[in-house]
């Protein structure tokens, strides 16, 4: 396996990067140092994620020919980074001579400062010859992040089960995102490993919860080796949140714009605590998580810095140390990378139900056949790209949304062993599996339907959330409503 890593510098003049190439692997190392001036305008960031956040819900003239454009311009920042990188003098044509014949066994590392993280568009970076772009042709197309604050612990499975916390918060009960619309592919994607993982909901979801239950098992010897957040996430003002939100749930004292994940808490008024990165990155590493995955909105967004910035009102001299970049100017993910969590599974943008619930269940159907973190995030991104149809409220129409999910990555990840003859998909959940099978559920219970159970998500969520304070939950309804289809399709997911 080679590795391309390309580190991002920002110059002493605005809008100039340096960038140094280094291609390791078959023989000695090539390297080769580029200078170019690139900027996104407001208007093309502006543009781009509307295109990626907004066009599907409005597909009335003009806006396919606006997203059309928009494509078109995507491709176009593509090749110019490209040239900028690989033709700019023969130290980088020589490098890319011998990259292009071994791309497709090439890991690529991205490599940025706080500040500029977001500037660039990497991932668009397009070859003009074969017109794809890198990140869809390297097995690992990854972000990775070198100044955290504690050395990141790769996880240790030992052979043992991996064990996954599944986070699902719903704020908005019934009026949310249908419960299982992403838990449904996740267990599917893992379906091929049955015995080798534990699934655990964390019941109720709630930060002070998630702290408990990592504590426990970390003091038992099992900590868990992936949490998995399946909500909300938004990038807004700390201070706008400081005065909207409930002081006991909201202790932020930070000002600008930063990443936060929306728990569930009762105390407050909209039921949601918002958790900052640093907060969540710090219990991570406690208790000895090494990979967070975040089906969470805009949970690697930042702003990019157009000057030198002084963070927020610290001293000048303080600017300079990276943990207080990525604390004042940072995204949710690198916020988490920061304080030592070996591996983030993000969202650049605001992103659809169907593209998160897709990407999941490929990511995890990757990680079970024995690739990488890296690698299984990458290719979950060229299922999205070779699957492009995407239906919110019209018919199908393709996005290229491919380039919404980030990984960050301190070095290759391995949870699951290598499978080479991988059994066909079967979900056999077992009684170490923290999911009870059908031999633990009452025997009168019906059959799941053999075309599957469809719908009743704010029932199954109402139920789940009942268990979060009752041992005992009764279903009440008309006759013939399904009450028993319910309570057996909810079976399964009972503690």
């Amino acid at each position: 396996m080679f590795t391309l890593r390309l580190t991002q510098y920002t110059d002493s003049q605005l809008d100039w990067y340096r960038v140094e190439v280094a291609l390791e692997g078959d023989g000695a190392r090539q390297t080769a140092t580029v200078r170019f001036q690139f900027k996104l305008t407001s208007q093309e960031q502006e543009n781009i994620r509307w295109y990626l956040e907004d066009y599907l819900q409005y597909l009335s003239d003009p806006a396919p020919q606006i997203a059309a454009k928009v494509e078109r311009r995507m491709a176009e920042i593509g090749v110019e980074l490209f040239k900028a990188i690989f033709q700019a003098n023969d130290d980088a044509r020589d490098l890319w001579a011998s990259l292009r014949q071994n791309l497709n066994h090439t890991r690529v590392e991205i490599l940025t400062d706080v500040a500029q993280a977001t500037a660039i568009p990497w991932e668009l970076l397009r070859d003009p010859k074969t017109d794809t772009c890198l990140a869809l042709r390297s097995p690992a197309f990854v972000r990775s992040y070198s100044q955290a604050a504690q050395r990141p612990r790769l996880p240790q499975t030992n052979g043992d089960a991996i064990r996954i916390l599944l986070v699902i918060c719903r704020p908005r009960g019934r009026a949310d995102v249908p419960f299982r619309s992403v838990a449904s592919r996740l267990i599917k994607g893992l379906g091929n490993r049955p015995d080798g993982f534990q699934l655990d909901v964390l019941r109720p979801p709630t930060f002070e919860q998630l702290s408990r239950i990592l504590r426990q098992a970390k003091a038992q010897g099992k900590p868990y080796h992936v949490v998995h957040f399946d909500g909300h996430g938004i990038y807004q003002d700390s201070r706008q949140l400081a005065l909207n939100g409930n002081p006991l749930v909201f202790a932020d004292r930070r000002s600008g714009m930063h990443g936060y994940l929306a728990f569930e808490n009762g105390l407050a008024d909209d039921n949601v605590e918002f958790v900052s990165g640093s907060d969540l990155g710090r219990l991570l590493v406690e208790t000895d998580v090494p990979v967070l995955v975040l089906n969470a909105c805009r949970s690697a967004h930042a702003e990019v810095q157009d000057a030198p910035t002084q963070v927020n009102d610290m001293a000048p001299e303080k600017t300079d140390d990276p943990h207080s970049q990525v604390r004042a100017l940072g995204s949710l993910a690198q916020e988490v990378m920061d304080a030592g969590v070996a591996g983030v599974v993000a969202m650049r943008y605001n992103v659809y139900v169907m593209t998160a619930a897709q990407f999941v269940a490929d990511l995890y159907a990757s990680l079970v056949q024995g690739q990488t973190l890296g690698e299984a995030v990458t290719l979950g991104r060229k299922q999205l790209h070779d699957q492009p149809q995407r239906e919110i409220a019209y018919q199908p129409v393709a996005l290229q949304d491919w380039l919404v999910p980030i990984v960050y990555e301190a070095a290759p990840i391995d949870l699951f062993p290598t499978s080479i003859h991988a059994p066909a998909l079967t979900i056999t959940l077992h009684e170490n599996d923290a999911l009870p099978t059908t031999e633990m559920l009452d025997a009168q219970l019906p059959k799941t339907p053999d075309v599957g159970f469809f719908g009743r998500d704010e029932t199954l969520l109402a139920i789940d959330r009942a268990f979060d304070d009752h041992a005992i939950v009764l279903i009440h309804a008309f006759a013939g409503s399904g009450k028993t289809s319910a309570a057996a399709e909810f079976g399964p997911c009972v503690p």
